[in-house]
């Protein structure tokens, strides 16, 4: 992919500080792959001393609608051991809750819908491309 679409397609989709990589659809959605860009601090003490603690596997999550086509990340992220007070956390927490199926951005998209449709509307909309997925894995 070139490196303008490359820079588009973060800048659409509000993942600046996130790599993109293959892009594919189908039908009814669009998944963009992404990995963080580099290593964070500590959560817990704000240290900058990490090292690897692993990998999670990838994750597919809503992020968004796009001309009627749901719009997936597949996130690609790594565990991280602090050496200083030894917590241990996962990259993207900014961009996802804990065992979230969706994005923060989607949260924040379905709460938009509500005040024109009910909560069950909203919910089988988003459900029903969730159920397609099958399991998420709790990293």
């Amino acid at each position: 992919m070139a490196k303008s679409q490359v820079n588009g397609t973060t800048i659409l989709l509000g993942l600046e500080d996130y790599m993109v990589g293959e892009i594919w659809g189908g039908k009814e959605k669009v998944v963009v792959e992404i990995a963080a860009k580099g290593a964070e601090k500590c959560p817990n003490c704000s240290a900058e001393k990490l090292y690897s603690h692993g990998v999670c596997k990838p994750r597919e999550v809503l992020h968004t609608w796009s001309n009627g086509k749901k719009v997936y990340l597949q996130l690609h992220r790594r565990r991280w051991k602090c050496r200083d007070c030894k917590h241990t956390f996962t990259e993207g927490r900014e961009l996802i809750r804990s065992r979230s199926k969706i994005t923060k951005s989607a949260e924040a998209e379905a709460l938009w819908q509500l005040k024109d449709r009910n909560f069950s509307q909203v919910t089988r909309e988003i459900q029903k491309g969730s159920a397609e997925q099958g399991n998420f894995t709790t990293c």
